[in-house]
């Protein structure tokens, strides 16, 4: 059973979609100079293999690589707009891995709304109701005392703290309020941090569950039997209405 609410990683799409356009058009005086730089070349590649047939495979070359040049400046967003893209991915790769449970009678949800963000998955099964957020790390990931550490893959030197879970548990609790407040069902909501990384330790618990994707689905069916099949989807229809605008 399945009730996909919405597209996995739709608000970080979108996110990134209205960045991007926004950075462009605050650029664009700079993509017109940099297109008018690159065109003149490309015309003159073309002139001069027109003209000089035997200099046509190096004025191939010099045009390419002008348009190639504008494309990449074009497509190419500063960082911080990039982290929206690569969350899209994180949450599409987190669907992914989920999409075998619905075979199994869980439910599983995507982009549901939130006073403060969105919440990325909504999974209920036998184990309970799991909040997952999914988060695409390019680096190692160690956890301790509710610490996320990332070392960067090409400078271990260069690491940083994650911010961690904070916002995850904020949102798992806000989520068991409303649904109490909303159907007086008293169900914990469990906060998982999805993690694509290199994340050696595969599954840690702290105040929030830490758990690489690729053992997400393993780790949710190992879970202690809290739900009855025959309640599942009424318990899933309990939470996401409590959730509605």
């Amino acid at each position: 059973m399945s009730s996909p609410v919405g597209k996995p990683g739709g608000s970080s799409q979108a996110q990134y979609d209205a960045l991007t356009r926004s950075w462009r058009r605050r650029n664009r005086k700079l993509f017109l100079a940099v297109g008018a730089i690159c065109g003149s070349v490309m015309a003159g590649s073309l002139a001069i293999a027109t003209a000089w047939p035997n200099f046509a495979w190096i004025s191939g070359v010099f045009a390419g690589a002008a348009l190639c040049f504008y494309l990449f400046a074009r497509m190419s967003p500063p960082g911080w707009i990039e982290n929206w893209q690569a969350g899209a991915w994180g949450e599409e790769a987190t669907a992914a891995a989920l999409a075998p449970l619905k075979t199994e009678g869980w439910v599983v949800t995507h982009d549901l709304p939130a006073h403060h963000g969105n919440i990325d998955h909504l999974v209920v099964g036998p184990g309970g109701v799991f909040l997952l957020d999914s988060k695409r790390i390019n680096g190692t990931v160690t956890v301790s005392d509710g610490r996320v550490a990332v070392q960067r893959l090409d400078n271990p030197t260069l690491g940083y703290n994650h911010p961690g879970a904070g916002h995850v548990i904020a949102l798992a609790k806000e989520t068991h309020d409303r649904v109490l407040a909303g159907s007086r069902l008293n169900v914990w909501i469990v906060p998982v941090m999805v993690l694509w990384a290199n994340f050696p330790q595969g599954v840690t618990d702290d105040r929030c569950t830490f758990v690489h994707g690729e053992r997400v689905a393993e780790w949710l069916r190992a879970q202690p039997v809290k739900i009855s099949d025959n309640r599942i989807e009424q318990v899933s229809e309990m939470v996401i209405r409590a959730l509605a605008p």
